[in-house]
């Protein structure tokens, strides 16, 4: 079983990529999603923004 490498409420910064360009910033893991196969994602949000993202595990790091 794949471990989650966050968890909720946990800080996390979003790695650049041309996939992802999420404004620079703090946010906090509000969920895990199931994993269906694939990278795990999570439910996250900007500590100045009033929604949630989705992004996979790969492009984050502990802030």
């Amino acid at each position: 079983m794949n471990v989650p490498l966050f968890a909720i409420g946990q800080s996390v910064s979003v790695a650049v990529s041309k996939r992802y360009r999420f404004p620079e910033g703090a946010y906090r893991v509000v969920a895990t999603m199931p994993n269906g196969g694939g990278p795990r994602l999570y439910r996250i949000k900007g500590d100045l923004e009033k929604f949630e993202r989705v992004i996979d595990e790969m492009h984050l790091a502990a802030a």
